[in-house]
C-alpha cells in the first residue's frame, strides 16, 4: 500500500498513544522486527509487557508509564521511550526507569549475576543540547573508566538516545540501514522516504498497513489528535519560560487542558492516555 493509494493521512507512530498501540502483544511480529532493528541482533524469543506502569514498593514511590517494555531472549530487558517534549530531565528520567527495571530483575536471595542486561532506548522529537555537536542520529551510553575509554565497568546497562531531527540526514548516508528505516517510519509514515522503504522492507510495509487500519478507527484517530494537541499545548507552555522549578503557570495550563477534556465527556482512561499520566497522577491534577 502506498500513500498515493489513499487520501487518509496516517497517524504518526511517534505520538505515544499510537506507538503503544502499534508495538504491543497484538502486533508481536511487527514488534519483534522493530526490536531486531533497534538492537541490531537476532530476537529468538520476545515477551511484550502491555502493563505500562512501573512497579513500586510503597504508595509514595514515583510511578512512571513505559511506552514499550520487552524481554528479549530471556537475557535483556528493553525499554523504548518516546519523548516529544523537552522536560529538561531526560537523563534522570532514563536512570530512574533503568533502576526500576534492573531492581525488578533481582529477587531476594538471588545471585546479582542473574540480573538481566537493561537497554534503554529514548527516541526524542527535540534537539538535545548534550549531543548538539554530534552529527549522527544516535548516541550510546554506558559506564566506562574515565581515562581508559575502552574499559567498560559492566555491560548490564546501555542507554541509546535517538534524535528524530537527524534521521533524514542519516538516511541519505545509508538508505538500507533497518534501524534508520524504522526511525523514519516512526517519525512520519506519510513521507516519500517511507514509501521507498516499503519496497524493500516487508516488516515496515506491514507496520504501515497496520497504522492505516488504526487511522481508520475513529476512536484511535480522535485520541491521537487530542494527544497531539496536548503535546503542542505543553510545548507552547514551556516556550513561555516555565521550568520544572517554576511550575505554577504550567500546572494551571494543564488544569485548563484537563477541564476541556472533561467537557468532551471522555472517559478517565482516555484522558490518561491523552495526557500520558496514570489515574493517580490525574487525580492530583484536579
Amino acid at each position: 500500500m502506498s500513500q498515493n493509494e489513499t487520501n487518509l493521512k496516517l497517524l504518526k507512530p511517534k505520538i505515544d498513544v499510537v506507538f503503544q498501540s502499534l508495538f504491543s502483544k497484538k502486533n508481536e511480529r511487527i514488534t519483534k522486527a522493530f526490536a531486531e532493528a533497534m538492537l541490531d541482533e537476532k530476537v529468538k524469543k520476545i515477551t511484550i509487557n502491555d502493563d505500562k506502569e512501573l512497579f513500586r514498593e510503597k504508595p509514595e514511590d514515583k510511578l512512571g508509564i513505559l511506552d514499550l517494555e520487552l524481554d528479549i531472549n530471556d537475557e535483556e530487558k528493553v525499554d523504548v521511550e518516546i519523548q516529544l517534549v523537552d522536560r529538561s530531565n531526560l537523563q534522570e528520567r532514563l536512570l530512574y526507569y533503568f533502576s526500576k527495571l534492573y531492581y525488578n530483575e533481582v529477587k531476594r536471595g538471588d545471585d546479582y549475576k542473574k540480573a538481566k542486561r537493561v537497554v534503554m532506548i529514548a527516541i526524542l522529537d527535540y534537539d538535545l543540547e548534550l549531543t548538539q555537536e554530534i552529527k549522527g542520529m544516535e548516541t550510546k551510553w554506558n559506564l566506562r573508566e574515565e581515562k581508559e575509554k575502552d574499559l567498560i565497568l559492566t555491560d548490564k546497562i546501555e542507554i541509546d538516545i535517538i534524535q528524530l531531527s537527524k534521521v533524514r540526514e542519516e538516511y541519505e548516508k545509508n538508505k538500507h540501514n533497518k534501524k534508520v528505516q524504522w526511525v523514519l517510519f516512526i517519525d512520519d509514515p506519510n513521507t516519500k522516504e517511507v514509501e521507498e522503504i516499503m519496497k524493500e522492507n516487508e516488516d515496515i510495509e506491514e507496520a504501515v498497513v497496520t497504522v492505516h487500519k488504526m487511522t481508520e478507527d475513529e476512536k484511535m484517530r480522535r485520541l491521537a489528535d487530542l494527544r497531539e494537541k496536548a503535546i503542542l499545548d505543553e510545548k507552547a507552555i514551556r516556550s513561555k519560560g516555565y521550568e520544572d522549578g517554576k511550575a505554577d503557570g504550567r500546572t494551571e495550563e494543564r488544569k485548563l487542558i484537563l477541564n476541556n477534556l472533561r467537557k468532551m465527556k471522555l472517559t478517565t482512561e482516555d484522558i490518561c492516555k491523552i495526557l500520558n499520566v496514570t489515574e493517580e497522577e490525574l487525580k492530583r491534577m484536579e
